[in-house]
């Protein structure tokens, strides 16, 4: 099993392409387990036909008020989409009531108490992270040893960048924990911007870009329907066709080539690069 997460700042499209990612390589056979780790909870959105699923923190509002914690089985916290793939949100308090990232490190807890990730019952793990790893609850994959290989989207703007730095920080502190940096998307908003400033930066930082992916319109229309992925959609689109590139990418990565990730300090980050 491979699990993949894929972290970045807030707005970044990290979602999209998380999803679209599962939508691949369930297309092509493999057995996917979705994770949203992000207070909003719409990361599975397009995987279950446009509806907001029940978050875990929900669901163990419910469970834990009725049932002993023994009677609990994985079917009770995950919900089926399509293609197959199994879905979760973790979900987290109101806003500005408690703490987000301890939802994540609830839901993992339970993914270990119910061997969510043993025994062959999946091929791929996705998770799609919020860029916060300042806080410890957004970094639990990497701490808990859910994550393996990391994937940070970034755009061409400057708080993307920040945010990626801070991430890769985190890649280096828990890389004993078997994580690595396989490298860089860039899912650019302008796109006539500056690529050689995200090439510098993740050359810097001991990375590669694996992507650019396009601007297209077809991502766009799909988003508003809250139906299905993009590379079901349109298949053609460009976009789509990046995505199946940046999956076979991450496939075919393996540790060896990935080099513990060297982020800057905050004075250098500012300064000339």
């Amino acid at each position: 099993m491979e699990n993949i997460v894929v972290f970045g700042k807030g707005g970044i499209g990290k979602s999209t392409i998380a999803a679209n990612l599962s939508a691949v390589y369930a297309r092509k056979g493999s057995k996917v387990l979705h994770v949203g780790c992000d207070p909003k909870h719409d990361s599975t959105v397009s995987l279950v036909s446009g509806a907001l699923i029940e978050t875990f923190m929900e669901k163990h509002a419910k469970i834990f008020g009725v049932r002993d914690r023994g009677d609990l089985k994985a079917e009770d916290i995950l919900t089926r989409g399509r293609l197959g793939i199994d879905c979760i949100e973790a979900g987290g308090p109101e806003p500005g009531v408690g703490c987000a990232g301890r939802g994540i490190s609830l839901m993992l807890e339970s993914f270990e108490e119910l061997g969510i990730m043993k025994g062959g019952r999946y091929d791929i793990g996705m998770f799609d992270v919020l860029g916060d790893v300042v806080c410890g609850g957004f970094a639990a994959p990497l701490r808990k040893g859910f994550a393996e290989k990391i994937v940070i989207v970034v755009s061409e703007e400057l708080m993307a960048l920040y945010a990626a730095n801070n991430i890769a920080k985190s890649v280096r502190t828990y890389a004993s924990n078997g994580v690595y940096l396989t490298g860089l998307v860039a899912n650019l908003k302008d796109g006539d911007a500056d690529r050689g400033r995200i090439n510098r930066f993740a050359r810097i930082i001991g990375t590669r870009v694996l992507e650019f992916v396009p601007r297209d319109s077809a991502v766009r229309k799909v988003e508003m329907a809250r139906k299905e992925t993009t590379v079901e959609r349109f298949p053609q689109a460009p976009f789509s066709k990046s995505i199946r590139s940046l999956a076979d990418k991450i496939a075919k990565i393996r540790k060896e080539s990935c080099p513990v990730p060297k982020p800057m300090d905050d004075k250098r980050f500012y300064g000339e690069w």
